[in-house]
């Protein structure tokens, strides 16, 4: 027999307490699925890195504003996005804050409570939503100590093949420099491929 591994990778969550019930209330992890409901309104990126940044963009073209808030003082992301995103006129950057949690009414976020990491100050960004662009975990706990892992993702090229015989990886839980859906189910194909000539030469 053969295996294709194909859990994918979750994205990583802020572990504020509101987080979980507010989901599709105000919180999203997905700045393409859901921009369009907040077309107009006014809303927070939480990340600093490529995922972050391509977020914003996403939103800028949509939203009346976007926030995009960074523990520290700089983005992680790649330089070829800063250039757009300061050119962007309705993208800010609020820099050094620690997102505390989640300001609500009755139809859902409200507000982003935030500390100052420098000057200990304390106050609440006004927000209509928030999109949380902190990473992807992959979703490996199925097969830790089986398979061969890198930082966390299944050890395999674009040939699909992990460190065990007849056992392929395929999407985002695979170790790659994209993930999209495009090279997901391009890897589909492969490990398919490379399952059933394994099986023919058994």
């Amino acid at each position: 027999g053969t295996v294709i591994l194909a859990t994918g990778a979750s994205p990583k969550k802020l572990g504020i307490p509101e987080e979980e019930t507010l989901v599709g209330r105000g919180v999203s992890y997905c700045a393409t699925c859901d921009g369009m409901f907040y077309k107009g309104k006014t809303v927070a990126v939480l990340g600093g890195g490529n995922s972050a940044a391509a977020d914003a963009l996403v939103l800028a073209k949509l939203c009346k504003k976007v926030y995009i808030v960074h523990r520290r003082d700089s983005l992680r992301a790649e330089a070829s996005y800063m250039k757009p995103l300061n050119e962007t006129t309705n993208v800010e950057f609020v820099w050094n804050q620690i997102v505390d949690g989640l300001e609500t009414g009755e139809n859902g976020v409200t507000g982003v409570k935030l500390t100052d990491k420098l000057t200990g100050g304390k106050k609440v960004l006004p927000v209509d939503g928030v999109f949380v662009a902190i990473g992807r975990a992959p979703n490996t706990a199925l097969i830790a100590g089986q398979v061969k892992l890198e930082g966390g993702y299944i050890a395999a090229g674009e040939d699909t093949h992990t460190n065990l015989p007849g056992v392929f990886a395929a999407g985002d839980v695979r170790t790659k420099p994209l993930r999209q859906i495009v090279t997901a189910a391009a890897d589909g194909a492969v490990a398919a491929t490379e399952a059933a000539a394994w099986l023919r030469t058994r």
